[in-house]
């Protein structure tokens, strides 16, 4: 029984849907019980699959925030890294313009950085 659990596959991952008890019908001792002892173990093997389930479930929606989280991370990484650029390209602008109103001094190379 451990290993027959039906699921689901989408593009988000797998889910247990829960357990496929026609192998468990099949099962020679499950068999051999009569109605009322068959009964008596279906409601506690579903009892247990109930619990199975929420902690499956539980399980994954852990895992749904870990990655939601590990998105939200990149993307202010991300920004932050953009921001920068831009800052620095603005800083890069605004010496453009003070070059272009300023009379620069012959000991000035052209790659920004003023020689001693």
């Amino acid at each position: 029984m451990r290993t027959q659990w039906r699921t689901a596959i989408g593009m988000a991952g797998g889910q247990r849907l829960g357990i496929d008890y026609t192998s468990l019908y099949g099962h020679p001792k499950f068999a051999r019980l009569d109605y009322d002892e068959q009964d008596k173990l279906l409601g506690q093997i579903q009892h247990i699959e109930a619990g199975a389930l929420a902690a499956f479930n539980d399980q994954s929606h852990l895992a749904e925030q870990e990655a939601e989280q590990q998105a939200q991370v990149t993307e202010i990484i991300e920004k932050r890294a953009e921001l920068s650029f831009l800052q620095e390209e603005q800083q890069r602008i605004n010496v453009r313009e003070l070059m272009n109103v300023m009379d620069l001094p012959a000991d000035y190379r052209g790659d920004g950085a003023f020689v001693a």
